[in-house]
């Protein structure tokens, strides 16, 4: 009898809770992501020319990011390091670290792994962006945030720092910046509106 109580009980926990999540979509996250600023780093560059570079928070959205690019030259390697950064007293690397030669990504784009989950992210909101090389002699102008579905899927609470950069060969800065981000644990149910 004991048994049957406690199999009811669980059975009424488990409607209540189906009932609370039916609403929310099978793709939401347990945490929220905050972007708190973009900052254009290793200013000024040597072989381009950054016209603007804002970081706009936005209430209720995303903040953005504007940036205006003029590039005189004509490239044919370009190497992109992308790096994440957790804070700890200090940001310190954590777990994604790319360095790949763009213009074989572009004429050869990643297969699997975090380098695809990147590419395509890139290729969604900034397709202006791949080209085939050689690529330079014009002006970039971007403007973008980072969406929410572009999250990993799983990713610890805490600040973060995603760093960018662009470099010529050898070593010079054609552009570079860094993204501020919080992520907060939203609890095992979350009422946010999709």
């Amino acid at each position: 009898m004991e048994f049957l109580n406690r199999l009811t009980k669980c059975f009424i926990i488990s409607v209540a809770l189906t009932s609370v999540l039916k609403d929310t979509p099978t793709d939401a996250s347990s945490y929220s992501i905050k972007v708190k600023k973009y900052v254009c780093i290793d200013t000024p560059y040597e072989e381009t020319k950054l016209l603007s570079c804002k970081s706009i928070p936005r209430r209720n959205a995303p903040t953005m990011v504007l940036l205006t690019l003029y590039v005189p030259k004509l490239y044919d390697h370009i190497l992109v390091k992308v790096m994440l950064f957790f804070k700890f007293s200090t940001y310190q690397p954590f777990l994604i670290t790319i360095s790949r030669e763009a213009c074989e990504v572009i004429r050869h784009p990643p297969q699997f792994g975090i380098e695809r989950h990147v590419y395509d992210i890139i290729e969604e909101t900034l397709p202006e962006i791949i080209t085939p090389c050689p690529i330079g002699n014009r002006t970039f102008n971007v403007t973008w945030y980072l969406h929410d579905r572009h999250a990993p899927k799983n990713i610890p609470a805490g600040e973060f720092k995603l760093q960018f950069q662009a470099l010529a060969q050898p070593n010079v800065t054609l552009f570079a910046l860094d993204v501020y981000f919080v992520v907060r644990n939203g609890g095992i149910i979350s009422f946010t509106k999709p």
